[in-house]
């Protein structure tokens, strides 16, 4: 079915709750696993039937001023605690199953760990907790969604900038590049107090639950399984030995290559030519992602029809729509959703490798009967976007013609800098909700600093708002997903070597990734690493040896 053609109708609390009383009583009154798998069967129902909360979501951030379904998204933030909350109990009563083991054969037992740490991480004392949460949440997301810049005598939402702010005019892009931080700066003191509110929520939530911390609490939250904050920390602190330096080896070679003698904030441009656009746009990018995918595999060939035969992919960007990108599924149909803002540069074509990988994921586990099954953590998920990414790299012809190759090098270098910069997010999150008695000052002179360790030769001089050290703010994941942004650093490690291994062995580097793919959700992320040949993303030889593979790949002859 067309994604336009998907009709919406509210689910109500009451339904909900009337449907996960009645599974919760029959698991209850469970006879043998049969009898308790009747129960599940009936939970994957009833998460079927609340596809219209799912919906709602999307045509909400397609215009978070559509009064309809912000009305409605309203509601269902407002009932999504409670609802959590009847299905952690009903978690809780497959925990301690007499028939636990059996259904452990079915399920796996990496859904009983996500259980387990499910019921770690939620106590219905937390439910006003969570509702202010989503409050926050939702005002940063309408703040952000309604951002505007003056921009040669117009008001101009920032994300419709990225032309100018890539542009291979440096006064266009010093000029553009201070109207975005003004349009931030406008919004900075709403935008702390929001972040202020957040950081008291949740460290909150953390000494309800007896925790020491929100960063302990994210642990849980963020199903980290075979790993914590220490191997986190160690990561980190790798990343800044191995990855830090080839980013600024990476760094001054584009500097020469922009024959600059001195790279300024606004300097965020590879070729002195200007950057690789695509040939054309919407149309243009979505047929060519079709033409990519059909070359790719009989897999991906199906997959990509699906989803464009199904208007499955809002790209068009719009006022009023939510920034960014992600995927999201409808349960109820088997579907994936991608959500882009193309904005006529390069990530026009990066959305569709990225948010493609996750999608291409969601389809190949569409047909999963238990439903346990397709659940995955974030590092796993991350992994499927942008080592899709690394698979997409040779098909980029279609998209930048004669730059492809520029595209390529432009591609890998960003790959580098990613890992640095969510290792940096992190480690100012975990510093944050640590000591979450920071005042906003104490927390831009933070992010500053932590700047300076991660990016040395990074130059803010003459932009007052990134200067003070406010480069967090324009973060959704500070906001909505908090401690999410390591998965990324961890899975592009994944990536860049899977991108190494296609080099060597492409056949050999794809079948690795379908079984990756397929495999996620019945086992942890280091794991399912091992399991496909990929070595320890966490390890010190491996981040040194992507380094060296990196550097002499990308070192100008």
């Amino acid at each position: 079915m067309k994604f336009e053609d998907m009709t919406y109708e509210r689910i109500t609390y009451e339904e909900i709750e009337r449907r996960c009383r009645g599974l919760i009583e029959r698991l209850k009154a469970a006879q043998s696993c049969d009898d308790a798998m009747g129960a599940v069967r009936g939970l994957y129902e009833l998460q079927s039937d609340m596809t219209p909360m799912e919906l709602c979501y999307e045509r909400h951030n397609m215009n978070v001023n559509d009064e309809f379904y912000a009305a409605e998204q309203e509601y269902y933030d407002e009932i999504g605690p409670r609802v959590t909350e009847l299905f952690s109990e009903f978690d809780r009563l497959l925990i301690g199953s007499p028939f636990r083991g059996e259904l452990e054969g079915i399920l796996g037992k990496q859904a009983f760990v996500m259980m387990e740490n499910g019921q770690r991480s939620f106590d219905s004392r937390l439910v006003p907790l969570l509702h202010e949460e989503s409050a926050l949440a939702e005002r940063y997301n309408k703040v952000v969604s309604n951002l505007s810049a003056d921009w040669r005598g117009e008001k101009v939402r920032p994300s419709m900038m990225a032309a100018d702010l890539a542009s291979k005019d440096r006064e266009t892009r010093r000029l553009a590049s201070l109207a975005v931080s003004q349009a931030w700066e406008e919004k900075r003191a709403e935008i702390e107090e929001i972040y202020q509110g957040l950081v008291v929520n949740r460290s909150k939530q953390a000494e309800t639950l007896g925790m020491k911390s929100y960063s302990e609490l994210s642990c849980l939250l963020m199903n980290r399984i075979g790993y914590g904050l220490n191997e986190i920390a160690e990561f980190r602190e790798r990343v800044k030995k191995h990855i830090v330096p080839l980013n600024e080896f990476l760094t001054e070679q584009r500097r020469k290559r922009l024959g600059l003698d001195k790279l300024r904030f606004y300097d965020n441009i590879c070729f002195a030519e200007g950057d690789p656009m695509p040939l054309g746009g919407t149309e243009y990018c979505l047929g060519k992602t079709r033409e990519m995918y059909h070359a790719m595999s009989k897999e991906t060939a199906e997959f990509i029809d699906f989803m464009l035969d199904n208007g499955l992919c809002d790209a068009d960007i719009r006022d009023g729509k939510r920034d960014g990108g992600y995927m999201a599924f409808l349960e109820k149909y088997r579907a994936p959703f991608i959500f882009a803002n193309f904005d006529g540069t390069s990530e026009n074509a990066y959305i569709m490798c990225h948010e493609g990988g996750h999608a291409f994921q969601a389809y190949l586990k569409r047909d999963e009967e238990i439903r346990h099954k397709s659940q995955f953590t974030s590092e796993s998920a991350e992994t499927h976007a942008m080592a899709m990414e690394s698979f997409a790299a040779p098909y980029m012809e279609l998209f930048f013609g004669e730059r492809a190759e520029d595209y390529r090098r432009m591609h890998l270098e960003g790959a580098v800098r990613l890992i640095v910069n969510e290792c940096l997010q992190d480690e100012f999150q975990q510093t944050v909700y640590d000591d979450p008695n920071m005042s906003c000052g104490e927390r831009n002179a933070l992010w500053a600093r932590l700047g300076r360790e991660y990016f040395p030769s990074r130059d803010y001089s003459g932009n007052e708002n990134l200067e003070r050290g406010c480069g967090w703010q324009r973060i959704q994941h500070n906001f909505f997903w908090a401690f999410y942004t390591v998965d990324y650093a961890l899975a592009q490690v994944c990536a860049l070597e899977y991108y190494r291994w296609a080099d060597e062995d492409r056949d050999a580097a794809w079948s690795s990734y379908l079984d990756f793919c397929r495999s996620t959700g019945s086992d942890s992320f280091p794991n399912l690493t091992r399991a496909a040949g990929l070595n320890d993303p966490f390890a010190e030889e491996t981040l040194k040896g992507i380094a060296d593979w990196v550097g002499k790949r990308l070192a100008v002859r």
